[in-house]
């Protein structure tokens, strides 16, 4: 579905490029956006991958995102496979987050993208929510069943980021998350 809404990308530079909603999952809080900027230079290639698998219990993960203007860095560990209440869509994280940090990739220590945090329990110390990685193919294939220009669409499936440090990681992967404001 075409929501018709846009939004501005920002990327770790402060650099702000306008964008399309092209889709958006209301009851996963969960949006494919195209860069509509003539000023964006995309990468030929992103240097982590989307995983179709959940993480294991205990698994050492770690969070990109925007709590504030700028990347902010947070580490911690898978400690449930469900979300709230045993949602199967989701899983519990261990570690620290802030109002913001929604929609910030959560990355294994190969740089493949397992969730996308979705909110925090508030009457708990250090518990967050992220949405399992499968379904950003999920909505990415229900893009494309409707949306024939999207066919060639494909996800990265494997991550140059394996084998590096956790610094090195970051350093690579933080050009690629950006900062998302919607508007109507």
């Amino acid at each position: 579905m075409l929501d018709g809404s846009g939004a501005i990308v920002i990327d770790n530079n402060g650099h702000e490029y306008n964008s399309r909603i092209l889709s958006v999952d209301h009851a996963k809080d969960l949006a494919v956006l195209q860069i509509d900027d003539k000023d964006f230079k995309p990468l030929k290639n992103l240097p982590y991958s989307i995983r179709r698998n959940q993480p294991d219990l205990g698994e050492e993960l770690f969070t990109l995102g925007y709590p504030r203007d700028e990347i902010v860095y947070n580490m911690g560990y898978l400690s449930a496979k469900t979300g709230y209440k045993g949602d199967t869509s989701s899983c519990q994280l261990s570690l620290t987050a802030n109002p913001g940090n929604s929609g910030a990739p959560v990355f294994n220590k190969n740089g493949e993208i397992v969730g996308i945090i979705s909110t925090r329990q508030t009457q708990a110390e250090d518990v967050v929510f992220a949405l399992k990685s499968n379904n950003i193919f999920k909505l990415i294939d229900s893009l494309k069943a409707t949306d024939t220009s999207l066919k060639k669409v494909k996800l990265p499936l494997n991550s140059s980021l394996k084998n590096m440090d956790r610094v090195s990681q970051v350093k690579k992967a933080e050009d690629c998350v950006f900062l998302i404001k919607t508007y109507n």
